[in-house]
């Protein structure tokens, strides 16, 4: 009763534990239920920006943010309903509860148009059957194709030595030239079926030490090189997390191309380092080769996509195409910048270790 007159003699608002008559029982209710709440709404958004961060390849990932925002919202609602029990400041509560509002409607009317577009994405089970197509076509391409020009190199090869002396040597030229042939569509085949094979491999996630990788990396490349003259320079790289295999793959392609195209300078470089970008590590590959034109940036991670002719600079052109399909499998980014005649440097980032 006491209560209730001190309530009707108040010339201000009341906090929300005169309604509840100061009960502590109900109080205690109230307390845990909006607190339990408001924690679990914060844990939704917080999840979701770390599965957008992780996963940049997910269609229409920016809806997660705005849920993030609306989750995030609703939650700072429960949490004035715990600070207006001992505290009437229901402008604020007011307030909080119009910025939710605003972006439940946001919310909705981003995702209405986003629905027929949805259901549109595949599902597991045809994502399954086009993996097992995958396959199918791997198993062809492992077989079928490889018969055929290991008998063309074959009877190439066997023609050469048995009636060699015989052709002309224009003849000779063109036995030399098929083989060498033969043998670049195997390496094309070889980096496609690696290339088809690398969606379907699952990551072995470990703590990776790139220091060392990279100069393993750049020892097995100056092996098989032979004593080409080259600085390389490797900068301190921070440890990251990722697939050992596939990331080694990664410094191969990358490493390898620079001291490939690297070529034919008196004062060859190579830099290997890492700098900090906002919230990531950026790991770069620089050196100071041919470099290439920005205007066609684009077109070097596709596959079979090349800038330079084969009789200048060896290779399939699937090389930067698996780079960035690693990269991408493990969260990151790649890309690259250049110039003509003045040097090219390869980026990319990964998850840090924490």
């Amino acid at each position: 009763m006491a209560i209730t007159l001190l309530a009707l003699q108040a010339q201000s608002f009341l906090p929300h534990g005169y309604c509840y008559l100061w009960q502590p029982g109900l109080l205690g209710l109230h307390l845990v239920s909006d607190s339990i709440i408001t924690l679990s709404y914060y844990s939704i958004p917080l999840g979701l920006a770390w599965f957008v961060r992780r996963r940049r390849d997910v269609p229409f990932n920016w809806m997660f943010w705005m849920f993030a925002t609306f989750i995030a919202a609703c939650g700072t609602t429960h949490l004035m309903e715990i600070w207006t029990l001992w505290h009437p400041d229901y402008w604020l509560s007011g307030a909080v509860k119009g910025v939710t509002a605003l972006a439940s409607i946001g919310t909705a009317v981003a995702m209405i148009p986003l629905l027929p577009r949805a259901v549109k994405l595949p599902s597991p089970a045809q994502l399954a059957a086009v993996n097992h197509e995958l396959e199918a076509f791997s198993y062809s391409v492992s077989h079928d194709l490889r018969a055929p020009l290991r008998a063309i190199d074959g009877f190439a090869r066997i023609l050469g030595e048995d009636h060699g002396p015989a052709l002309a040597p224009e003849a000779q030229r063109l036995l030399g030239v098929i083989r060498e042939n033969a043998v670049r569509m195997g390496r094309l085949i070889d980096d496609l079926l690696q290339f088809s094979r690398l969606g379907r491999k699952e990551l072995e996630v470990t703590a990776l030490d790139l220091d060392a990788l990279a100069r393993s990396v750049v020892d097995e490349l100056r092996r098989e090189g032979g004593a080409r003259d080259i600085d390389v320079a490797i900068g301190p790289l921070p440890p990251a997390r990722g697939d050992r295999a596939l990331i080694r793959q990664a410094f191969v392609h990358l490493i390898g191309n620079a001291l490939k195209f690297t070529r034919g300078r008196p004062d060859a470089r190579v830099e290997i380092g890492s700098r900090h970008q906002q919230d990531e590590v950026a790991y770069y590959i620089r050196d100071n080769g041919v470099g290439f034109d920005m205007r066609y940036a684009d077109k070097l991670f596709g596959v079979f996509q090349r800038l330079h002719a084969v009789e200048e600079f060896e290779g399939t052109g699937v090389g930067l195409a698996l780079v960035q399909r690693i990269v991408h499998r493990h969260g990151g980014r790649v890309w690259a910048e250049g110039r003509v005649n003045d040097g090219a440097t390869f980026s990319f980032t990964l998850p840090e270790t924490r």
